[in-house]
């Protein structure tokens, strides 16, 4: 690294050794170079990995003596300027059995069709890797290019429980020519692959730090890092707002690209503010000399050309752009290659040119990238995350920005849920189209009244607490995991996800109308197959608010009440992972939230602004409790109007439900008309966040009324004028339901404070979050007035920042006090 972070101040550069044999696997070249035509629609709902492996096992026991299974393929061979070690495992080898029969090479593939009814790109692709095969095993044995080699496709359907054989008998020297020529398309690209990566190294060996000098804390962060990703492990930042989290970690990381072993950097955020910040500061970068190309990966539904109405699909249920679409492929990704901003427009332009799928396209590019920015949900969610990473060829390192936000979004990724109106639906749109699906379904829906029906015998359901305005009657019933599992919905899911799969391997599509509910079904599926004792089922039925609807609702969720097991299976593919946030703390809470081992540094770095440019203002004579809502309205109407008069401009007073913050907007609107309100409300479309912003610009004096946790409280940067001032309305703590209540028994089952780990810590996260919006700049001054009696208590209070210095004000009098002496000292 630079001299200014580096600890010698000398350029570091490991020397591995040369060796310039190529390792490559059968599977790595199949992939990249045998794959033509139409892009084969895959689902989850596919045979599993364990339906795989226990009918190869199967098959392989079945095998005739003298035979060899999961037979060992090493060859080495020169081609193109390359020596390339070539390495695979066949299922099963069949040795010549006299001079008149060939040696046989079996694999085994698992379908729930018959082969016949398979996509044509598939079946070719399966027979390119057993043609690959059948050329390593000449090759082993030094066959000549007559030598025949007899080749045979097990075609395995698990519906049927039958294996369709399918028998070819090559020369040896078809073989050669078949895998020599898929070869050299891969070495063609590995030699341009590899000269993009020279100059990667290269150009972050000489790259400087992009600013004059580190501010506070920075170069602390920047050695931390660097050290991290040099010498593998974890790390744990919390760095406030202010110090630059993006350049610190970044710069080091790609250093250590230049510097180490380090191949890939994959950047994740939750928030679309993260991913611009991340494209400005590669662009600074990229100005400055670095050659890297970096991917920015959005969500399906943004991307895909059919989705966006940029397409429709043919009267197959196909979209074109998947027609040939690996025809067309080595096209665009030779185009992108070493690009420096593969962003979503720049995939989308190549895609339109080529009439390609623009997601599945920037998916194709994500080994191709040496930054690859992204959501959580493509590393840690089991039904998306990137095959790729699994490659522990290539050495990786994880950023994980805004981690807090990780804990429940890793819960939730590995929960699942289905609901029996929406399976209801899905039944109801596939009458005319798809029959045989549609009574797949009805299974389904009845196996959920079954099951409800079960519960229903003694004991009694446990009956949670009756809600405001709730009229149906609810019942529910929760079990944990390993006690109980609804075995017959389970199997129903099986099946309509078999007839799903069934549907995809012959290239065609189900109802367009039920893709949001099969995602849901193909999760359900997934997580099932990995709950374990972090998991509860629960069971929810609840009659018809109209009585002259004769459908209960029902419902079977699986909830994950701790995803740290998870989260750490999936740190275990990355060299290095630092994870960093302006809000992570406890450390204690933290490191058993994320899955992180205990014996990783954790670094709390100081804020680089000064003291006086943040007024907190403490105010405990505020009770927003539940029960205290109503007398506390106009406590907390007053203190919005004292705090906007004491110096008009721009400010957010940010509420623990919409239902609160509702009562105190009517309230304060009808003593206050002059003022103009702004309000954010419930499932607003970006274009309505997009309005709620704009009225937070530079010599406005807008007053916003915004939910505590939500889009407006993290990730928006509102400088300078466009926020001086934010009110905090109680704790944060969230909602009291069957979840948090789950959460909070798993951790004093684990010997820990179960209301602070379901409540109170996640709440603070949300005020410190909120408060964190104000000071962005070393120009920025504000105030953060924190509304409610349990911020004085010593729990709170302990968990302070160290650079807040709260003022407590007990009346409306004392806030004016505060207020005037802080905008006019």
């Amino acid at each position: 690294m630079d001299s200014a972070v580096s600890e010698t101040g000398t350029e570091t550069q490991v020397q591995t050794g040369r060796d310039d044999t190529l390792s490559l696997s059968v599977g790595d070249l199949v992939a990249f170079a045998c794959r033509t035509g139409d892009l084969v629609l895959e689902s989850a709902g596919g045979p599993t990995a364990i339906e795989g492996i226990r009918a190869h096992q199967r098959l392989q026991k079945k095998r005739p003596a003298g035979s060899e299974a999961e037979y060992p393929l090493q060859v080495t061979l020169k081609q193109d300027g390359y020596k390339v070690a070539l390495r695979g495992r066949v299922d099963i080898l069949h040795p010549q059995p006299d001079l008149h029969h060939p040696v046989q090479l079996d694999e085994i593939k698992t379908t729930y069709v018959p082969p016949q009814k398979l996509a044509v790109s598939a079946r070719s692709l399966h027979w390119a890797q057993l043609k690959i095969y059948g050329f390593c095993y000449g090759l082993q044995q030094a066959f000549g290019d007559d030598d025949p080699v007899a080749l045979q496709m097990l075609w395995h359907n698990l519906k049927e429980k039958k294996t369709y054989p399918e028998l070819q008998v090559f020369r040896w020297g078809e073989l050669e020519m078949f895998a020599r020529s898929a070869l050299s398309e891969y070495l063609q690209w590995h030699r341009r692959w590899q000269a993009h990566r020279q100059q990667v190294r290269a150009s972050a060996r000489a790259l400087q730090f992009p600013f004059a000098e580190y501010r506070d804390g920075q170069r602390t962060l920047a050695v931390a890092a660097y050290r991290c990703l040099r010498d593998g492990g974890e790390l744990v930042v919390e760095a406030p707002t202010g110090i630059g989290k993006t350049i610190s970690t970044l710069f080091p990381a790609i250093k250590a690209m230049g510097e180490t072993r380090l191949d890939q950097l994959v950047y994740l955020t939750a928030k679309n503010s993260g991913r611009q910040v991340v494209r400005e500061t590669a662009s600074r970068l990229h100005a400055d000399g670095l050659c890297l190309s970096v991917l920015e990966l959005q969500a399906r539904d943004k991307t895909c050309a059919c989705s966006l109405g940029l397409c429709s699909r043919d009267d197959e249920g196909i979209c074109p752009r998947t027609r040939g679409f690996f025809d067309r492929l080595p096209e665009a990704r030779r185009h992108l290659l070493g690009q420096p901003l593969l962003t979503p427009e720049v995939i989308a332009r190549e895609a339109d040119r080529l009439q390609l799928c623009p997601f599945e396209l920037s998916l194709q590019m994500l080994p191709w990238a040496d930054l690859v920015v992204c959501d959580f949900n493509y590393v840690f969610d089991p039904l998306v995350q990137m095959q790729s990473l699994r490659d522990q060829s290539r050495q990786r390192a994880l950023l994980v920005d805004e981690a807090h936000n990780l804990s429940d979004r890793a819960r939730s990724m590995y929960s699942a849920s289905i609901t029996r109106s929406d399976s209801r639906r899905a039944a109801a749109d596939c009458k005319a189209s798809h029959p045989g699906l549609r009574r797949a379904i009805q299974s389904l829906v009845r196996a959920l009244d079954k099951w409800v029906t079960e519960k229903r015998e003694p004991p009694q359901p446990i009956l949670p607490p009756s809600r405001a305005g709730e009229s149906a009657k609810s019942e529910l019933w929760i079990t944990p995991f390993e006690e109980g599992f609804p075995v017959g919905v389970s199997g129903a899911v099986q099946k309509v996800l078999m007839v799903v799969s069934q549907l995809w391997e012959q290239n065609q599509s189900p109802p367009e109308a039920i893709t949001d509910w099969l995602r849901s079904l193909f999760r359900f599926q997934t997580i099932e197959q990995l709950a374990a004792e972090q998991h509860h089922c629960i069971t929810r039925a609840e009659s018809p608010a109209n009585p002259d609807s004769r459908w209960r609702e029902q419902e079977v969720e699986l909830l994950c009440v701790n995803a740290a097991e998870y989260l750490q299976q999936a740190y275990q593919q990355f060299h290095g992972v630092i994870v960093f946030s302006a809000t992570l703390r406890p450390a204690g809470y933290i490191y058993q939230q994320l899955g992180l081992q205990p014996a990783s540094p954790y670094l709390s770095l100081p804020s680089p602004f000064q003291p006086e440019q943040l007024g907190l203002l403490l105010c405990p004579y505020v009770d927003t409790r539940y029960r205290a809502r109503h007398q506390a309205t106009d406590a907390l109407v007053d203190m919005v109007a004292r705090t906007f008069h004491s110096r008009p401009g721009n400010y957010l007073v940010f509420f623990p439900s919409y239902r609160f913050l509702q009562q105190v907007v009517e309230r304060f609107a009808a003593l206050f008309p002059e003022i103009p309100l702004v309000q954010q409300s419930s499932g607003s479309s970006d274009q309505q966040r997009a309005e709620f912003l704009a009225h937070f610009g530079e010599g406005r004096r807008s007053l916003g009324f915004a939910i505590m946790g939500g889009v407006f409280g993290e990730g928006v940067d509102y400088v300078g004028e466009q926020l001086v001032g934010t009110i905090v309305v109680g704790v944060g703590l969230p909602q009291v339901n069957e979840e948090q209540e789950l959460l909070r028994g798993a951790a004093e089952e684990r010997g820990e404070n179960g209301f602070d780990i379901a409540y109170r810590y996640p709440g603070l996260t949300r005020v410190l979050q909120t408060a964190g919006r104000v000071i962005r700049t070393e120009s920025d001054r504000g105030v953060v007035i924190l509304a409610d009696y349990r911020f004085a208590d010593p729990f709170y209070r302990s968990l302070y920042p160290q650079h807040w210095q709260p003022q407590i004000c007990n009346n409306g009098t004392a806030l004016t006090d505060a207020l005037d002496q802080f905008w006019n000292p």
